[in-house]
């Protein structure tokens, strides 16, 4: 057998020729290996790995020590034998690549096979691909994440992802700004994910290492899915891992950038999700939210904007471009506050769906919203006062205080009852010409408060 060059790249060639298990698993793969010092070793076994896990292998820890333990014996017991093996295998190896090289020109369509979309997430996720996710900052970008590991890992099921997955299994994160104690993990275990499914990776952690930044075109990146395995990749922001210099505008540097994580996706058949701020462009929806890069936007195979209604304040997740199904539903959700062993959270919760799409929520007026019970409180006692006698019908104060600061009907209700309670505020029923009753309310207290009078 030829001595190969003792470096990494020759090795990994040796890899990408394999299309079996047993092509992996053989006595030429061994031979090789064994050939490099063994140093180089465990590295190269991750590589080995790795490629088992392109080839989508069950147990793979399990069959490799068994190719290492398999080898070893027969090495032991014949030497010679087992060389002579291994030769005749790579013997066969060159014979069939000679016998395969072709020019390299345009494919038939009719020698094409038809392929199903292997979906992480049904119709919306697709393996060995690139998918992008666009938000506003406070939308709650990481609290649906969480949602969507928690499904990746446990097979969890919810409105966000009504379906199970195919397949669970690991997620690797590379985090640029949110910390994995302070931030990540009770967000995560709020949402009920698989802790020992998740792997985190944080910029900042692997410049304290390394002294170097970790940006998208390294060879230390496909070696850390090669490694992890996983079903899916989040890189959340993108902009913490591009290089230094690049400008996002430029479509041939984007392209540049994207495309080793492009092929990571597929060799490792997992689904990568991009995630990005959204600028601050007033008006505008869909790519134009998405920094200056349309290429960003062309390579991903799915996706998706978040960002905040107009009109109601209502956050909404919409599927504004799927390559291989038809887009889904806009997803709404609202963000609730949670606490773990003490520690506080937040985790997103379901409201429902809508046809509407990005921009439709981006051309909504735009309504002053209430942020605060107090500030509904204020409006019912301002409203009252301006009302000639200080009292108006109940029907009609909920409709001028909700047309003057758009609050919602649960911080009405809310506001409202505590000003009764408290008594700055009294209803009363009075009846009507037509014999109907009807509710007012009042800034003053009497002693009709609440008892029917007539009109």
């Amino acid at each position: 057998m030829n001595q190969p060059p003792l470096d990494r790249a020759a090795f990994l060639r040796t890899l990408r020729r394999c299309h079996t298990e047993e092509q992996l698993f053989s006595r030429l793969t061994f031979a090789c290996l064994a050939q490099y010092d063994e140093a180089q070793r465990p590295e190269l076994l991750d590589d080995v790995r790795g490629a088992a896990y392109s080839l989508r292998l069950p147990a793979v820890e399990y069959k490799t020590d068994q190719w290492l333990h398999r080898c070893q014996d027969a090495i032991d017991t014949d030497r010679d034998a087992f060389l002579a093996a291994a030769n005749a295998e790579a013997r066969r190896e060159n014979d069939k690549m000679r016998a395969e090289q072709t020019p390299v020109g345009p494919g038939v369509l009719a020698d094409v096979p038809l392929q199903n979309v292997d979906w992480l997430v049904p119709d919306l996720l697709p393996r060995g691909e690139l998918s992008l996710l666009g938000a506003d900052g406070g939308t709650g970008k990481g609290l649906w994440q969480a949602q969507l590991i928690a499904c990746v890992t446990t097979g969890k099921t919810s409105g966000f992802f009504p379906v199970p997955p195919a397949q669970t299994g690991k997620v690797l994160i590379l985090a640029g700004e949110d910390d994995p104690g302070k931030v990540l993990k009770a967000r995560l275990l709020a949402a009920g994910a698989d802790m020992n499914r998740v792997l985190c990776l944080t910029a900042d952690d692997y410049f304290q290492r390394t002294g170097q930044p970790l940006t998208l075109k390294d060879e230390a990146l496909a070696k850390f899915a090669a490694k992890a395995g996983p079903l899916l990749l989040i890189v959340d922001p993108l902009q913490s891992f591009l290089p230094a210099g690049v400008e996002m505008a430029s479509r041939n540097q984007m392209r540049s950038i994207l495309l080793p994580l492009k092929a990571i996706a597929a060799a490792r058949q997992c689904a990568v999700l991009l995630v990005m701020h959204s600028n601050k462009k007033q008006g505008v929806s869909d790519r134009k939210r998405l920094a200056d890069s349309s290429d960003i936007w062309d390579m991903a195979r799915s996706v998706l904007m978040m960002g905040r209604s107009n009109s109601d304040g209502k956050i909404y997740l919409s599927h504004e471009k799927s390559s291989y199904s038809r887009p889904q539903q806009t997803v709404l959700l609202h963000i609730e506050d949670v606490e773990l062993d003490g520690v506080r959270t937040a985790q997103a919760v379901f409201d429902g769906y809508t046809d509407k799409k990005d921009a439709d929520f981006i051309k909504e007026p735009r309504v002053r919203q209430a942020q605060t019970k107090e500030d509904t409180r204020d409006a019912i006692l301002n409203v009252l006062a301006e009302s000639r006698l200080g009292s108006m019908a109940s029907s009609e104060l909920r409709a001028a205080v909700v047309k003057e600061i758009g609050c919602s009907d649960h911080t009405y209700n809310r506001a409202y009852s505590e000003l009764v309670r408290s008594g700055e505020v009294t209803k009363c029923t009075i009846r009507q010409r037509d014999g109907r009753n009807k509710w007012y309310s009042s800034l003053y207290c009497s002693e009709t408060s609440g008892k029917v009078q007539k009109l």
